[in-house]
């Protein structure tokens, strides 16, 4: 069967149905996959809109993507057509546009942005783009990166290697050219507020964003001191106050002093969601709490599992609220 995955999409012509966007209880609908078709499920596993779709994805921002005929186009949480489906490829809705591509030449593709009502509010002009965050959105021309805002305005000209999407007031960035160059944060408005000093880092989570120097990871503030000595092999960002390092090819989480809360042990694991973390050992997946406690990937109150070969959606109790006859399921985290 075929499961969901991360969507990315290109928009060939938008148009829109008539009616006003609801967001009525879309947070609390999950797609899933019944005998090849995806439909949404709420919280206690009741199906409210019909498996008719080719593929589905999270609502977001009131909307969810479909697929249908081969073609992507939105939903509302009443499963009605808000944007008809016209698109090849398309992104998520953040802080209200989505990215979209389409072809450019034999190989390439050329990006820009769509509004809520499927309209196109940034033109195709970027050869890559990021997601709107914190009011701007990276994008990439003549291999530079820079940044626009909602209106399409370019606010920090393309200068930067590499440049990650804005958390906290500040984005990860690298200058000083692809090979030798190393990673700073700047501001909204393109000033260098923690100097390029960093092998590598990551976005800001929670206040504090993993480096690497030397060789060695650790984590800085916002103002760029560090407040956990560079001595992982490996660090991630922070979630309900913990963190996955590695240590010695093992993974285990930190809090926020660099204090080992779950000791190095498992050979997989993600973040914390909503107080849980999934975790591999041995080869097998399952869930611990924020100590570490075997708990039982949670989003919005249910998990994806799977039992007797069926994947299933439980709850944080661990009792099964859905399972498919034939089919398989997915949450878009």
């Amino acid at each position: 069967m075929k499961k969901l995955h991360k969507f990315w999409m290109a928009v060939c012509v938008f148009g829109t149905t008539a009616g006003t966007v609801q967001s009525l209880n879309a947070a609390d609908l999950y797609p899933v996959v019944i005998d090849g078709k995806s439909g949404f499920i709420d919280k206690a596993g009741k199906l409210q809109i019909p498996a008719q779709y080719q593929e589905a994805h999270q609502f977001s921002e009131g909307l969810a993507a479909v697929r249908q005929n081969d073609l992507w186009g939105y939903i509302d949480a009443e499963n009605k057509l808000v944007v008809n489906p016209q698109c090849e490829n398309a992104d998520t809705f953040s802080e209200g546009p989505a990215r979209v591509s389409k072809k450019k030449g034999l190989l390439g593709k050329t990006h820009g942005f769509v509004d809520l009502k499927g309209t196109l509010a940034i033109e195709y002009a970027f050869s890559d783009a990021g997601s709107f965050k914190n009011g701007l959105a990276r994008v990439e021309r003549d291999k530079k990166w820079g940044f626009i805002d909602k209106a399409g305005k370019i606010v920090i000209e393309p200068q930067f290697n590499e440049a990650a999407d804005f958390a906290d007031g500040l984005a990860s960035v690298k200058t000083g050219g692809e090979f030798k160059g190393m990673y700073g944060f700047i501001d909204t408005k393109g000033q260098m507020k923690i100097n390029p000093t960093f092998e590598a880092s990551e976005s800001f989570n929670e206040g504090l964003a993993s480096f690497k120097r030397d060789g060695k990871c650790g984590y800085i503030d916002t103002n760029g001191k560090v407040v956990i000595a560079a001595q992982f092999d490996g660090a991630w960002g922070f979630s309900h106050g913990r963190a996955c390092v590695k240590v010695g090819g093992k993974l285990g989480f930190i809090d926020k002093t660099g204090k080992m809360i779950v000791n190095p042990l498992y050979e997989n694991a993600k973040a914390f969601n909503e107080g849980l973390a999934s975790v591999q050992l041995d080869g097998k997946w399952g869930y611990i709490n924020t100590d570490g406690k075997t708990a039982g990937d949670f989003n919005l109150g249910l998990a994806l599992v799977k039992t007797h070969g069926d994947l299933c959606f439980v709850g944080t109790d661990g009792q099964i609220v859905w399972s498919p006859t034939t089919a398989s399921a997915s949450i878009d985290g």
